[in-house]
C-alpha cells in the first residue's frame, strides 16, 4: 500500500467507528445476510466476540505502516482461525461485507480511490491470515 492509500483508509476508518463496535456488529449482519449459513460459525450468536474484532481492527488499521511488523501477528490470527471452521472462501464474502458496511456509512465519501485502497488493505491483511489459516500445524502432545 502507498502511503496515500494508507491514509485514505485509516482517515475512513476513523470516520466509520470512533472505537465504536457497531461498525463489527453491522458487518456480522451483512455476513450473515450474504451467507446466512455462516451463522452455524458461531456456537453462541449472543456471544461473538464484537469488540475483540473491533479492537484488532482498529489495532491493524490504524498499524498499517507497520504491516510487516504485524505480519507474525496476522498470521497467528489466521491460524486460530482453523479451530472455528473458517473456510478461505470465506474471506470474499467477509471483504464484501467489511466494504459494503464501509461505504454505507460513508454515503458519498466513498470515493473510487478509497474503495480501491480499502480493497488493497484488505487483500494484504487477508493473504497474511490465509497464510496462517492454512499452515496446519501438528501438536506435539
Amino acid at each position: 500500500m502507498t502511503t496515500a492509500q494508507i491514509e485514505l483508509v485509516q482517515k475512513a476508518w476513523g470516520k466509520v467507528t470512533a472505537l465504536n463496535h457497531t461498525y463489527v456488529l453491522e458487518v456480522y449482519e451483512e455476513l450473515f445476510r450474504l451467507s446466512p449459513e455462516l451463522i452455524n460459525l458461531f456456537p453462541d450468536p449472543s456471544g461473538m466476540p464484537i469488540a475483540k474484532v473491533s479492537e484488532t481492527l482498529n489495532t491493524v488499521i490504524t498499524s498499517l505502516e507497520q504491516l510487516d511488523a504485524l505480519g507474525f501477528i496476522i498470521r497467528d490470527l489466521g491460524r486460530r482461525h482453523q479451530k472455528f471452521n473458517v473456510e478461505p472462501h470465506q474471506f470474499a464474502l467477509l471483504k464484501q461485507a467489511l466494504t459494503t458496511v464501509l461505504a454505507r456509512r460513508l454515503g458519498e465519501s466513498f470515493k473510487p480511490e478509497l474503495a480501491d485502497a480499502w480493497s488493497q488493505m484488505y487483500d494484504e491483511i487477508s493473504a497474511l491470515m490465509l497464510e496462517g489459516l492454512n499452515h496446519r500445524t501438528t501438536s506435539l502432545v
